[in-house]
């Protein structure tokens, strides 16, 4: 009877476990997100995306308030079919250029914004 209840506990535990892992296989992306301005330039505002744990389907949206130096760089991970965004505002009249690069080398994405607008880079991943 001990063994019979052991086992069916596992068994919950190993289904409970596997429906709360909307992404089982891990599939993810390493992403890169790069911003770069003119110097010397700061950033008043700056949003990015990231998977908290890669084996969930969803991104968390982060923000940073500033003045956050230039260049930027972070290093993160987003799941696979999910959106990879950085979004920045630079103080003042700067131009900023943004990056999305994919284990460090591919570019994803690339957008520059007029001076003194915000910039935003987006690209959803492959699944």
């Amino acid at each position: 009877m001990i063994k019979r209840t052991a086992l069916a506990t596992a068994a919950l535990v190993l289904v409970a476990g596997l429906t709360a892992c909307s992404n089982p296989t891990g599939k993810s992306w390493a992403i890169s997100y790069e911003l770069t301005g003119q110097s010397p330039g700061s950033v008043t505002k700056l949003s990015y995306a990231e998977s908290v744990d890669r084996y969930q389907d969803q991104v968390s949206q982060h923000e940073l308030r500033g003045p956050l130096g230039l260049p930027w760089r972070l290093d993160v991970v987003v799941s696979a079919g999910q959106e990879a965004k950085v979004t920045a505002t630079p103080s003042g009249d700067a131009a900023l250029t943004c990056r999305i690069l994919l284990d460090e080398t591919r570019e994803l994405a690339k957008t520059t914004a007029a001076a003194g607008q915000p910039v935003i880079c987006a690209k959803t991943t492959d699944s």
